[in-house]
C-alpha cells in the first residue's frame, strides 16, 4: 500500500503540482501582458501630444513626478520606455510560452502516471481470467511501459527546467538591475540547465531503462551431460516425455543445489559460462540416488508435464520472461547503486514502477503456478503413482536442509582448509554416505514447506498431498525410510555412462567454483582493511596561538604589577587619581592571572594526543583500556564551540571505564544513557597541521569501516589454525 502511495505521488500528484505552479505562472505572465499593453497605448496617446507641443514651442516644459521636464527630453525618455516595454512585451510572450508549457507537461506527465497505474491495475485483474490472457497482457505492457517511463521523466524535467527558466525572466525589469537580482537569474538558469543536462543524460539510461523489461539469463552451477555421458537418463527423460505428450528438453544439467526444475529461459552454465538456450531440465544428482525409481519418475514427470498441453505456451513464452525480468529488475537496481545522485533520481521511479509492475500480476501468477503445480502433480502420478509423488515431496522435504548442511561443511572446509586439506574427487558419493547415518525426521511445519525451485510459487506440501489423496501417514512412510548409501551410490550411478569421472568433473566445478568465489571476497576484503596500515595520532594543536596568548596574559601582568609599583612608589603623581590607578592595576592583574589557567591549558594540551586511532582500537586519553572499533556502532561530528567528535556504542557492548577527568587534558566524556563517548576540542589536527571537517570525516570514517574487513580476515585466520 504505502509502495502504491509512493508511486501516486511521483507519477501523479507531482506533476498535478506542477501543472497548477504553471497556472499561477500563465496567470501572472497574462497579467503582465496585459499591464505592459496597456502602458505601451498610453505611451503611444501621449508621444502625439508632446509632438505637438514641441513644434509650437521647443523651450515648452512638461511636470513629470513633481520634476519640470523639457519637451524634447520628455520625447526622449518617452521614446526610451517605449523600447523598453516593447522587450518587456517580448519577454512576457516568451513566459506565458514557457507557462503554457509547464501546465502541458504537467498535465502529460500526470495522465501518463494515472494511464499507467490504471493500465497495470486492469491488466493484474485481466491476467487471473486465464493464462493465455496473463501471457498476453504481460507480454504487451512489459513492451509498451518502458517507453511511458521515459516519456513520463523527460516531460518532468522539462517541466522543471521551464519553471526556472520562467522564474529566471520574471526577475528581468527595464532600468538598471542589481547585483542580488542578476545572481537570482544566474542561478536559476543554471539549475534550468542542469535539468535539461538531465534529460541529455537519459540517452545514457535510456539503454538501460528501454531494456530493463527484457529477460535476462538464469545463471546455473553445473554440468550439462549429453546423452552419450547420461544414457539412461536420457532414455528415462525421453520415455516420459512421450508419455505424458510433452516436449523434451535440449538439456540436462546436473546440479549439487537447488531441486528439479525445467525452464525455458536462456542459462549461463558455471563454471565455464556456457550459454545454454532452449529448454533444460535441472537434476540434482544426489536425489537419483536418494529416490527411488518411481519417485525419480514421478519428479520428472512432473518437471516435464510443464512442456504438455495448455501449460506448454505458459511454460515456454511467459515464465522465462516473468523469471527474467525479475532478474532485470535486480540488474537496475545495482545500476542505480553505482550511479550518481541526478541518475540515480532518474531511475528510481522507473524501478519503482517496474517492481510495481510485477507485483500487479503477482496474485495472478501465483494463482496460475498454484493450477499448474497441482496439474504437474497428477502428471507425475500418471507415469508412477499418486503415493510415489506425494512421499516424494516429503522425501525431498526431509532430505534438502540436511544435504545443504553437508555441501556447506564442505564449502567451507574447501575455502578455509586446513594444513593436511585434501579437496575431494567424489563429493556426491560423500554426500550419499553421510546421509546414511543421518534419521529422517519431519516435522509438522515441513507439510506447508515449498520445495525449492529458482521461479515458481509451488501450493504447500500439504495441500499437495491432499489434492493427491494420500494420507500424511503413508506418504510419511514411504518418504522417510533411512538412506541405504551402497544401494543409492548405485541407483546414482547406474544413469551414467563413466560416473567416477563425471563425479570428479562436477566435484571439481562445484568446490572450484565457491573457491574462486571466496578468493575474490577474501581479496576485496584486504583491499579495504589496506586502507588502513598504522595509527594515527590527533591532538588539538595551537601551539603558537597558545604561546601567543601567554605572552599577552604576561604583559598584561607585568602592566598591572608595574602601575601598582610605580602607584605606590610615586603616589604625588597620581594625587587624587591614586585610588583609581590601584584599582586598574589591581585588574590588570586578575585578567592575567584568570586567563593563566586557560593559556596554559592550550600549551599543555597543543601536542597531548587526544586521540589515538589504530586499526582495532580507538585510544582516549582518560579511558581506562583501548575502545574497540567493534564496539562502535556509528559516528558523527558536531561543530559549535570547536568541534565534537561522537561515538555511538553498540547496543549490546560494554560501557567504557573513564579515569578521572583533567581540565589539562583532552579527555573524552561519557553519556550512559544514549550510549555516546564524545570528544570536544578546538580543533582536530594531524601532525600539526589542522584537518578540515571533511577530512575529520574521511579520516574516521575510514578506520571504522577498514576493521570490519580486518576482524573477518582474523576470525578466518583463527578458525584455520583451531581447524
Amino acid at each position: 500500500m504505502m509502495q502504491t502511495l509512493k508511486l501516486v505521488a511521483v507519477l501523479i500528484l507531482l506533476p498535478v503540482l506542477l501543472g497548477l505552479f504553471g497556472t499561477w505562472e500563465l496567470q501572472r505572465s497574462t497579467e503582465s501582458y496585459r499591464q505592459l499593453g496597456q502602458y505601451q497605448a498610453e505611451l503611444a496617446n501621449i508621444r502625439p501630444r508632446l509632438q505637438e507641443l514641441a513644434s509650437k514651442d521647443k523651450r515648452a516644459w512638461i511636470e513629470i513626478d513633481h520634476r519640470r521636464v523639457d519637451v524634447q527630453r520628455a520625447l526622449i525618455q518617452i521614446a526610451e520606455t517605449e523600447d523598453d516595454n516593447r522587450q518587456l512585451l517580448g519577454m512576457t510572450r516568451v513566459m506565458t510560452g514557457l507557462a503554457w508549457g509547464v501546465v502541458m507537461l504537467g498535465c502529460m506527465a500526470a495522465l501518463v502516471g494515472l494511464l499507467g497505474l490504471l493500465a497495470l491495475g486492469w491488466a493484474g485483474s485481466r491476467a487471473l481470467q486465464s493464462r493465455e490472457r496473463l501471457l498476453h497482457t504481460f507480454t504487451r505492457v512489459s513492451r509498451i511501459l518502458p517507453f511511458v517511463l521515459v516519456g513520463h521523466i523527460v516531460a518532468m524535467a522539462a517541466a522543471v527546467a521551464a519553471i526556472l527558466t520562467f522564474e529566471g525572466l520574471g526577475l528581468w525589469h527595464a532600468g538598471r538591475m542589481s547585483t542580488g537580482e542578476i545572481k537570482l537569474m544566474v542561478a536559476a538558469f543554471l539549475i534550468g540547465l542542469v535539468c535539461l543536462y538531465s534529460i541529455w543524460t537519459m540517452g545514457k539510461q535510456l539503454k538501460v531503462m528501454l531494456h530493463m523489461f527484457e529477460p535476462t539469463p538464469m545463471v546455473v552451477l553445473g554440468q550439462s551431460v549429453t546423452p552419450e555421458q547420461a544414457p539412461l537418463l536420457w532414455d528415462l527423460v525421453r520415455d516420459l516425455a512421450r508419455q505424458l505428450e510433452a516436449l523434451q528438453p535440449d538439456h540436462i544439467v546436473l546440479g549439487m543445489t537447488e531441486g528439479f526444475y525445467v525452464t525455458s529461459s536462456d542459462v549461463n552454465l558455471l563454471p565455464g559460462d556456457a550459454h545454454l538456450t532452449g529448454r533444460t531440465l535441472h537434476v540434482p544428482i544426489v536425489y537419483l540416488g536418494l529416490l527411488d525409481q518411481a519417485q525419480t519418475r514421478a519428479v520428472i514427470g512432473h518437471e516435464l508435464a510443464h512442456f504438455a498441453g495448455a501449460d506448454t505456451e505458459y511454460s515456454q513464452r511467459f515464465v522465462p520472461i516473468y523469471d527474467g525480468i525479475s532478474r532485470s529488475l535486480q540488474a537496475v537496481y545495482q545500476t542505480m547503486l553505482s550511479s550518481d545522485l541526478l541518475q540515480r533520481t532518474m531511475l528510481r521511479p522507473a524501478f519503482m514502477l517496474g517492481v510495481h509492475f510485477m507485483e500487479s500480476f503477482d496474485h495472478a501468477v501465483n494463482h496460475w503456478s498454484r493450477v499448474r503445480e497441482l496439474a504437474a502433480d497428477a502428471a507425475g502420478a500418471q507415469v508412477a503413482s499418486n503415493v510415489a509423488i506425494a512421499s516424494a515431496l516429503l522425501r525431498i522435504s526431509a532430505l534438502e536442509p540436511i544435504v545443504q548442511g553437508l555441501l556447506s561443511k564442505h564449502v567451507g572446509e574447501a575455502t578455509n582448509p586446513k594444513p593436511d586439506y585434501v579437496m575431494p574427487t567424489h563429493l556426491p558419493s560423500l554426500l550419499l554416505h553421510a546421509l546414511g547415518d543421518q534419521v529422517l525426521t519431519l516435522p509438522e511445519e515441513e507439510l506447508a514447506t515449498q520445495l525449492p525451485h529458482p521461479s515458481d510459487t509451488h501450493p504447500s506440501n500439504g495441500e499437495r498431498i491432499a489434492t493427491l489423496q494420500v494420507t500424511v501417514d503413508e506418504a510419511f512412510r514411504c518418504g522417510t525410510h533411512p538412506v541405504d548409501a551402497v544401494q543409492a551410490c548405485a541407483a546414482m550411478d547406474r544413469y551414467f555412462a563413466a560416473p567416477e569421472q563425471l563425479h570428479g568433473r562436477i566435484t571439481e566445478s562445484f568446490l572450484a567454483h565457491y573457491v574462486s568465489l571466496d578468493a575474490e571476497a577474501v581479496e576485496q576484503l584486504r583491499t579495504y582493511a589496506s586502507h588502513v596500515t598504522g595509527e594515527v595520532r590527533l591532538h588539538e594543536g595551537g601551539r603558537l596561538r597558545g604561546v601567543t596568548t601567554l605572552i599577552i596574559v604576561s604583559l598584561v601582568f607585568l602592566a598591572g604589577a608595574a602601575l601598582l609599583l610605580f602607584t605606590w612608589l610615586y603616589p604625588d603623581v597620581f594625587k587624587v587619581q591614586t585610588a583609581m590607578a590601584y584599582i586598574l592595576g589591581g585588574v590588570l592583574m586578575s585578567l592575567a592571572v584568570f586567563g593563566l589557567p586557560h593559556t596554559l591549558r592550550l600549551l599543555l594540551r597543543a601536542d597531548t594526543t587526544a586521540l589515538l586511532l589504530t586499526p582495532d582500537h580507538f585510544v582516549f586519553a582518560n579511558l581506562k583500556a583501548p575502545l574497540p572499533i567493534a564496539h562502535i556502532n556509528d559516528f558523527g561530528l558536531q561543530i559549535g564551540k570547536g568541534i565534537l567528535l561522537n561515538l555511538l556504542l553498540e547496543d549490546d557492548a560494554p560501557l567504557p571505564e573513564l579515569t578521572s577527568r583533567s581540565f589539562f587534558a583532552p579527555d573524552a566524556r561519557l553519556n550512559k544513557k544514549s550510549r555516546w563517548v564524545q570528544l570536544q576540542l578546538v580543533q582536530f589536527c594531524r601532525d600539526n597541521k589542522t584537518l578540515k571537517i571533511e577530512e575529520l570525516a574521511e579520516l574516521i570514517g575510514t578506520y571504522l569501516s577498514a576493521a570490519t574487513p580486518r576482524r573477518l580476515l582474523a576470525q578466518r585466520l583463527e578458525e584455520a589454525s583451531v581447524n
